[in-house]
């Protein structure tokens, strides 16, 4: 979500500049608001469009690996044996930027409600139809201004003909151009986007549009532009205007003037500065597309067993309960440098076949299948993780450097010892994508078992197998 916002505040920004730079000061005015309106969705949905520019970039970065020695693959047996009953892990823990950014996105949107409503109670008012625009005269507000084709005009207000034809011709284009649902995606835009600042000065840039808009088209219609430029003047002195609606005084009268009298440039000039606007914000939404290799690893967790199949079992403890919660621990640690999906999150059960479907679907860079080990020697303790020893090299080397990390970290700092094996298990045979089974301790060692039945132990667990799933993602596989 990080990179989202960061994307978007880049590209708007980008495309904010080739708008300030080549267009603001053009009498282009249609094409200006298509091209402001149109670059901001498109950078708002940018980021969610995946354009593969080398397809030769591997998803997850890789490293020169020399060969892991392998032993001879060990079943284990389970025995039974007391211990404690297993707490399940609940994350609850809420980042509290996340909350100031809700609470404040909440008075943004609690205020465009109550700016909705305002306009609606307008609106049951009597009014007079002239033409197209229905006319309410309101004494909450010293501007001329319109919403759809509702036109708000002050009650106290005396207008001279010139300037009554002349308000009424622009708030005329302001609704037959529908200016009303720019306002809106605008104001709902702000609510969700704030924090950016080109949000705003597309805001800005937009209702200024607006204004050009209707002053150009008025005096196309017939007014005389003296006629209007005084009106202008005379109507622009006020500052208060009905929320979310277009108002004749909104922009600032020398930037309106100046642009009612400026002439248009040559159509050579003008297609040039068009066309070098398209092909610099194709640039932009080209860049703002391309996933780079910065994206989050992708890693599917298997928490082994579930439902009726118990895995190893003593009394009422069960393996499936101390995976899940690793599971769904290491799931919580979802950031914008790993994302974690699991096959299960409660207690259900899945075949393996549809394990191995829907983990094939997901495309992973790694799969980590989570279960605990047993023996009949209640000193045998440690980690062990197996790897499927495939044709592909490249799926060979990446599982093997995932173990040997994985392994290398969890003896480091939770357990005693660990081996890595090749395993030839049905799980990691069926996947397509590099595979770790990671037998995370001995439930007959009792130091082991301390350690898989605490909750914070557990924890501890989870963010030390992310640790090496990060460690692994910073260094570069080769074939």
């Amino acid at each position: 979500m990080i990179n989202y916002f960061i994307y978007t505040v880049i590209s708007l920004g980008c495309s904010y500049v080739v708008y300030f730079l080549l267009l603001r000061k053009q009498k282009t005015f249609q094409f200006n608001r298509f091209f402001l309106i149109g670059s901001i969705l498109l950078c708002l949905v940018a980021p969610f469009i995946e354009i593969e520019l080398f397809n030769a970039v591997p998803s997850i970065t890789e490293i020169p690996l020399e060969k892991i020695t392998e032993s001879t693959f060990e079943t284990p047996h389970t025995e039974d044996i007391t211990f404690d009953e297993v707490t399940p892990v609940y994350q609850s823990s809420i980042d509290p930027v996340f909350i100031i950014y809700l609470m404040v996105s909440g008075f943004f949107m609690f205020r465009f409600l109550k700016n909705l409503l305002k306009i609606y109670k307008l609106t049951r008012h009597d009014y007079k139809r002239v033409e197209r625009l229905k006319l309410i005269k309101v004494t909450d507000s010293d501007m001329v201004s319109s919403f759809f084709n509702y036109m708000f005009i002050p009650k106290n207000h005396v207008l001279s003909n010139d300037d009554y034809l002349s308000v009424l011709a622009h708030e005329t284009v302001h609704s037959e151009e529908y200016h009303t649902l720019d306002i809106i995606l605008l104001e709902l835009l702000k609510c969700i986007f704030w924090f950016n600042p080109f949000m705003w000065f597309y805001n800005m840039s937009i209702l200024q549009n607006h204004e050009y808009l209707a002053d150009e088209q008025s005096v196309l219609s017939g007014i005389a532009i003296e006629n209007y430029s005084n009106t202008i003047i005379n109507l622009g002195q006020k500052e208060y205007r009905v929320p979310l609606t277009s108002g004749f005084n909104f922009i600032k009268i020398k930037k309106r003037i100046i642009m009612l009298h400026q002439s248009k440039g040559s159509v050579f000039k003008r297609s040039l500065k068009l066309t070098s606007v398209i092909l610099l914000f194709a640039g932009i939404f080209v860049l703002s597309s391309y996933k780079d290799l910065n994206k989050p690893l992708l890693v599917v967790i298997d928490a082994g067993h579930g439902g009726h199949d118990s895995g190893m079992s003593v009394n009422n403890i069960n393996e499936k309960d101390i995976v899940l919660n690793i599971s769904n621990v290491l799931q919580s640690l979802s950031d914008e440098k790993v994302r974690f999906i699991t096959t299960r999150s409660n207690d259900t059960f899945s075949s393996l076949d549809d394990r191995i479907a829907f983990i094939n679907k997901k495309k992973p860079d790694l799969v980590l299948s989570l279960h605990c080990n047993a023996h009949s020697d209640l000193e045998r303790s440690g980690v062990e993780a197996y790897y499927y020893n495939s044709e592909s090299l490249e799926r060979n080397n990446k599982s093997m450097i995932y173990s040997s990390v994985l392994v290398s970290n969890l003896v480091n700092q939770a357990f005693d010892n660990a081996k890595i094996k090749s395993g030839n298990f049905k799980l990691l045979k069926g996947i397509n994508s590099p595979a770790v089974m990671l037998e995370i301790g001995f439930l007959t060692n009792e130091l082991d078992r301390i350690k898989l039945t605490d909750v914070s132990e557990q924890k501890e667990i989870a963010q030390v197998i992310y640790n090496g799933i990060i460690d692994v993602s910073t260094i570069k596989f080769y074939n």
